[in-house]
């Protein structure tokens, strides 16, 4: 039988999403996710190690600018 716990620890109490407590959860559930195109897992600026899955800006998605161009900084 699979294993039905969630992969995630619980939710971000800032942004309301899931935390993941690490990349590769959270990477993982991305492509478990039927519509991950668009998608990516960033690190969640609240809470150190953790993760979390949201969609990339539009600008980025139509190649007018890059992920690192627009968060830099950010981390």
């Amino acid at each position: 039988m699979a294993d039905r716990r969630p992969s995630y620890i619980g939710y971000c109490d800032q942004h309301g999403k899931r935390l993941y407590p690490s990349r590769k959860l959270a990477r993982r559930q991305l492509r478990a996710h039927r519509d991950s195109q668009g998608m990516r897992a960033y690190p969640c600026p609240l809470v150190a190690g953790h993760w979390h899955i949201g969609h990339l800006p539009k600008d980025v998605r139509e190649g007018r600018i890059t992920a690192p161009e627009i968060y830099r900084g950010q981390r």
